[in-house]
């Protein structure tokens, strides 16, 4: 199960996605996402800027972040706990990783953020 940490901002805003890499010491990578027409599944994407750090190590920085400035909506700041859950859950059992727990948080994670197709659990 890969956890990661992402923001994505229109192409016109990518000057906001790199500060963002600046301010976490450059760690992660920026992609360049092309727009899309509209298709069945989803509306005209615009192209944009798409930063994610996805090493353990490189969200150990993340954490640190948002720990020391935690998210001021309700809402999100639950999420974050739970998401918080698992990479900590990951960095602290690398060699023996409960993936029953993990999905247990993932589902929660979902039904915390039920509207957004960024957190859905993708079952196997």
């Amino acid at each position: 199960m890969a956890l990661y940490f992402a923001v994505k901002q229109r192409e016109d805003n990518a000057d906001i996605v790199e500060a963002i890499r600046e301010y976490f010491g450059y760690i992660g990578k920026i992609y360049l996402q092309k727009g899309a027409l509209p298709s069945k599944n989803s509306g005209l994407t615009k192209p944009a800027a798409y930063y994610r750090v996805t090493k353990i190590e490189e969200l150990k920085r993340v954490l640190g972040h948002f720990d020391q400035y935690p998210l001021q909506i309700k809402k999100k700041h639950k999420a974050y706990c739970v998401w918080r859950e698992m990479v900590r859950h990951k960095i602290e059992n690398y060699r023996d990783i409960n993936y029953d727990k993990l999905r247990a948080l993932a589902e929660s994670l979902s039904e915390l953020n039920s509207q957004s197709r960024s957190f859905k659990v993708h079952k196997k």
